[in-house]
């Protein structure tokens, strides 16, 4: 044979070889998984929870598919495994509401009672110290449901809201020691059923659907009042949930739109973002199922994934892993 033939053939061998390599995702999944008691309430979806040192509140949310929406609050001793009921929220019933905690007092409002019915924009603080709530300045946007929360740095953040009809573009922090809201720069994009996480003093957020599933994933740097875009999500996914952990963010759970009313397949997988490197990891999947709706939050160096729903029912499992 002659040699340019074999020195073709060997090329074409080493990039066969090259690009095979650039397509295979790397897997490392987590092992360390622990399924703890279960929660000793309604099952349900779509609710809301905080962290207040080793303990965790999960509160609001539905227990049927489209109603059943419920305004009781749960204290999780992450020392002992065990759940307490506390004061019921005081105002109506709802799902996607937001949450969040500064200092020791935690802050819980907005969402609505259904997709397209009534919304919420009344805004509360919880003290976990006396178990009593106080009502403080109500959001000042009609685009108050399915909002994407966060704090960072002792300021309440929200962004892309819905107001039954409309997505939006707007972004607003609370300050507790003023009881005020302020608008700030606007999100380069708006979706239903988004994700994200925190870290350091920056938000990020994405996934989601816009009519199909969506990849793109935003960083909000709260010290600039800037946005921009970061590496994409290996895979599209709606109704997910996101959580920080050790200095990581994790992508996980919901479901892969496919038509209308919902269709499509749910996902049990977990995705992990490092910011050093602005790369995607697949982490393997939730040894609970495939879910959507769930609620996770992180306590120390553990993250907790717990409630959530399938096809077919709202669900009270808890469990707890270290990446």
């Amino acid at each position: 044979m002659p040699i340019r033939s074999v020195l073709l053939i060997v090329i074409s061998f080493l990039l066969f070889t090259f690009f095979l390599g650039c397509t295979e995702e790397e897997v490392v999944e987590i092992t360390d998984w622990t399924q703890l008691n279960k929660f000793e309430g309604t099952p349900r979806a779509s609710a809301t929870c905080f962290v207040v040192g080793t303990k965790a509140y999960v509160c609001l949310g539905r227990s049927g598919w489209k109603d059943g929406f419920l305004n009781d609050l749960w204290e999780y001793d992450s020392q002992s495994d065990q759940w307490t009921r506390k004061r019921d929220f005081p105002g109506s019933a709802r799902v996607k509401a937001v949450a969040g905690v500064i200092g020791t007092k935690a802050y819980v409002g907005l969402g609505a009672n259904g997709i397209y019915s009534k919304r919420f924009r009344d805004f509360w603080e919880y003290d976990t110290e006396t178990d009593s709530w106080t009502q403080k300045d109500s959001f000042p946007d009609d685009a108050c449901n399915d909002l994407f929360y966060a704090v960072v740095n002792g300021e309440l953040y929200t962004t892309m809201g819905y107001d039954g009809t409309l997505r939006y573009f707007r972004t607003w922090k609370y300050n507790p020691a003023s009881d005020e809201w302020t608008q700030l720069s606007d999100a380069p994009v708006s979706y239903n059923s988004k994700a994200g996480f925190v870290l350091g003093s920056s938000i990020y957020v994405g996934s989601g659907f816009m009519g199909y599933n969506l990849t793109n994933f935003f960083r909000y740097n709260t010290a600039t009042d800037t946005w921009s875009q970061i590496h994409k999500l290996p895979e599209g996914r709606m109704l997910s949930s996101g959580l920080a952990l050790a200095g990581k963010g994790y992508v996980m759970l919901g479901r892969f739109w496919n038509g209308a009313l919902n269709n499509g397949r749910l996902l049990s997988d977990i995705v992990e973002y490092d910011p050093a490197s602005d790369t995607w990891t697949k982490r393997g999947d939730f040894p609970g199922g495939a879910r959507q709706n769930a609620v996770v939050f992180a306590i120390d160096s553990v993250g907790y994934v717990l409630m959530g729903e399938d096809d077919s029912q709202r669900k009270s499992d808890v469990w707890c892993f270290k990446p």
